[in-house]
C-alpha cells in the first residue's frame, strides 16, 4: 500500500537552498508518517511508507534503502528501495571484504556511529563513481538499525544531491528516523515470535493445528497448471494402550520420538503438523499421489523399525496408520483433510500399519494401497508395498 500524502511535490531551483524550509519538510514527512504507522501491520510496508514519504517531499533525498538481518551477513542487497535514483540500489550487491569492511555499510552494521561523507565522481569505490555520475549525487549517510528482541542488525542509507546536505540539514533528523525504523523492526521481530509460539506445538515443537492456513496457502491450486500437491493424516496405532502400558509421561517421550522421524523424513518445503493428541497432518508440495504414496510406506517403515529408549532401561516399538489424498483444482484445503481422514480412517480398519489413499469422491470407499501384515507385495496403480520400502 502506498502511502497518500495530502500535499504536492514542493518545487526548488536548482541555484536555491533554503535550509529552514529543508528542514520542515523532513520534519513533517517523520510526523506525517508516524501518525500511520498504526495502519500497517507489515514491517517493509511501514519502512517503504516512511521512505517514500521523504523522497517525496524533498527533491534533495534521491534515494533511501535498508537491509536488516544478521549481523555476520556475507551479503548485503538492499531490501527496501526508494528514491529517483533507486535503479542504482537495486543493482547493488555489498560482498564482505577487507575493503567493504571499512566501508560505510559494514561498519554501520557493526553499529558504529554513521557520519556522513560526499560522494565524488573521482572515488576508488566504483558504485560511489555510478552514483555520482549517473544519478547526481553528491553526499550520503548511513545509519545503524538494531532489533532490541533478537540479535539481528540493519542499516539505513540515505543519498542526497548537495555536498554536506545531512550536516546542514541536521543529522540528529535522520537519527530520530532510524530510531523509527529500530522500533517498527523490533515490534515485527516481537510479533514472529509470538506468532512461532502461537502456531508451535509445546511438546513435538511440530506446527499445530493453527498453522493449518500457512501450510495450506502454498500448495491450494486454482488451476490445472499449478504443481500437484498431496495430504497425508498419520495416527499413531493403539497409543491410547501405549499410555496405559507406559505412562503418559513415557507417552509423551514416544509422541516427540514419532514428530522427530517425521520430520527427518520430510523433505525441506514439506510441512508436518501435529494434528491433535496421536494424529499428525503431512502436506508434501509438488507431488503426486502415486509419489506420495511411496513418501507414506517410507515414513511408515521408519517408524515401525525405529526403536524408542524409554526410562528405567525400556524400549518401544510402534506403527502408525497413513491415509493419502492428492489436492483437487478448487479444492478447499479442509476437503483435501476430510478425504485423507477417510483413507485413514479406512487403514484402521483394515488391520491398522498400512497406508489407503483416498479416492476422487469424500464418500467413497477409500482405495487399500497395501497390506503390511502379508508378506506378498499388493500393487496397486503400479506401485508395490517393494518398491516403497526403505532401502
Amino acid at each position: 500500500m502506498k502511502l497518500r500524502l495530502p500535499f504536492g511535490r514542493k518545487k526548488v531551483a536548482a541555484a536555491e537552498f533554503d535550509l529552514g524550509l529543508e528542514k520542515s519538510r523532513v520534519a513533517e514527512a517523520l510526523v506525517r508518517s508516524a501518525s500511520r504507522l498504526l495502519e500497517r501491520r507489515n514491517d517493509r510496508d511501514v519502512i517503504h511508507s516512511v521512505c517514500e514519504a521523504l523522497t517525496f517531499v524533498t527533491p534533495h533525498v534521491r534515494l533511501a534503502w535498508t537491509w536488516f538481518g544478521p549481523v555476520d551477513t556475507a551479503r548485503i542487497v538492499p531490501q527496501v528501495v526508494v528514491g529517483p535514483a533507486a535503479d542504482y540500489a537495486r543493482k547493488l550487491s555489498i560482498d564482505r571484504s577487507f575493503f567493504t569492511e571499512i566501508g560505510p555499510a559494514y561498519r554501520t552494521l557493526a553499529s558504529k556511529k554513521g557520519e556522513p561523507f560526499n560522494v565524488s565522481r573521482m572515488s576508488l569505490y566504483g558504485p560511489w563513481r555510478e552514483a555520482a555520475a549517473t544519478h547526481g549525487i553528491r553526499s550520503s549517510l548511513a545509519l545503524p538499525l538494531a532489533s532490541t528482541v533478537n540479535d539481528d542488525r540493519g542499516l539505513l542509507a540515505l543519498y542526497a544531491d548537495r555536498p554536506d546536505y545531512f550536516e546542514q540539514v541536521g543529522v540528529g533528523l535522520f537519527e530520530a528516523l532510524a530510531d523509527m525504523f529500530s522500533a517498527v523492526l523490533s515490534v515485527a521481530a516481537e510479533r514472529t515470535q509470538l506468532r512461532e509460539v502461537a502456531y508451535s506445538d509445546a511438546l513435538t515443537g511440530l506446527l499445530n493445528r493453527q498453522a493449518m492456513n500457512i501450510v495450506a496457502r502454498p500448495i491450494l491450486r486454482t488451476d490445472p497448471l499449478d504443481p500437484q500437491a498431496t495430504v497425508m493424516v498419520i495416527d499413531i496405532d493403539h497409543f491410547k494402550r501405549v499410555n496405559d502400558e507406559y505412562g503418559h509421561a513415557a507417552g509423551d517421550t514416544l509422541l516427540c520420538g514419532v514428530a522427530d522421524l517425521l520430520r527427518r523424513g520430510l523433505r525441506k518445503g514439506d510441512s508436518v503438523l501435529r494434528w491433535g493428541g496421536e494424529e499428525f497432518l503431512v502436506c508434501l508440495t509438488r507431488t503426486d499421489l502415486a509419489s506420495a504414496t511411496l513418501v507414506a510406506y517410507k515414513l511408515l517403515d521408519s517408524i515401525a523399525q525405529h526403536v524408542h529408549e524409554l526410562p528405567a532401561g525400556r524400549s518401544a516399538t510402534l506403527t502408525v496408520s497413513i491415509g493419502v489424498a492428492e489436492l483437487r483444482v478448487s479444492e478447499p484445503f479442509e476437503a483435501v483433510v476430510d478425504r485423507a481422514d477417510l483413507a485413514l480412517y479406512e487403514a484402521k480398519r483394515l488391520g491398522r500399519n498400512r497406508v489407503c489413499q483416498a479416492t476422487e469422491a469424500a464418500s467413497a470407499k477409500p482405495k487399500i494401497h497395501a497390506d503390511v501384515a502379508s508378506a506378498r507385495p499388493v500393487a496397486a496403480t503400479g506401485i508395490t508395498r517393494s518398491q516403497a520400502s526403505l532401502p
